[in-house]
């Protein structure tokens, strides 16, 4: 059985931080530990590849511990839909706990962005804020008063002037270029669209 895991359920569980590391799980503990070595010693350097061969490091742990995730997780094996809850909350913990798959899931955001969704939009609003997270997430108040948020993952058109003087652009009229990427939102149980920053310009 190939397994592929969700790695746009990875990016947003990182992105937003809604699932925390279950530091008193010796179940969790194990189960990265031991994906986290086997990943440490090949080299994912070609995304597509990459989600079958990390499906392939998981499979033998979830057999391994099938009777412990049983009863810690309340997550059988045996049941397809359940295999791969498994799978994606392996994922979650090794993104937090593995250093090594972390940095890879961030260095591909970007071919993971744009694999999912190549059309462009535009938004212009005046930025209110910029929250800092794993990843930076712009709060832009449009025209009709709509507060937006926007994500920035990865380089874009006017990202080196933000970067040297945030300030400058704080409360000021902004013309926002962006695509929607839809992700999997761990708490409504479903997908949802979120705006990726493309491009970023003061009036």
């Amino acid at each position: 059985m190939l397994l592929r895991i969700s790695f746009l359920f990875l990016f947003f569980i990182i992105a937003s931080g809604e699932i925390k590391s279950q530091k008193d799980s010796t179940l969790a503990e194990k189960l990265t530990r031991e994906f986290c070595d086997e990943f440490s010693k090949k080299d994912f350097s070609n995304l597509p590849d990459a989600q079958v061969e990390i499906g392939l490091l998981i499979v033998p742990l979830i057999t391994k511990y099938s009777v412990e995730i049983k009863k810690e997780w309340d997550l059988s094996s045996d049941n397809m839909e359940d295999y791969e809850k498994i799978a994606e909350k392996i994922g979650a913990e090794a993104a937090i706990r593995c250093p090594a798959f972390l940095q890879f899931v961030k260095n591909n955001l970007n071919q993971i962005v744009s694999d999912k969704d190549e059309n462009t939009r535009t938004l212009t609003g005046t930025l209110l804020k910029i929250e800092e997270q794993q990843f930076s997430c712009l709060v832009v108040k449009t025209k009709s008063g709509k507060e937006e948020k926007l994500w920035w993952f990865g380089f874009f058109e006017g990202a080196d002037e933000l970067i040297k003087g945030q300030n400058s652009f704080l409360n000021k009229s902004l013309n926002i270029e962006y695509s929607e990427m839809e992700v999997y939102d761990s708490r409504l149980k479903d997908y949802h669209a979120i705006k990726v920053v493309k491009k970023i310009q003061k009036n």
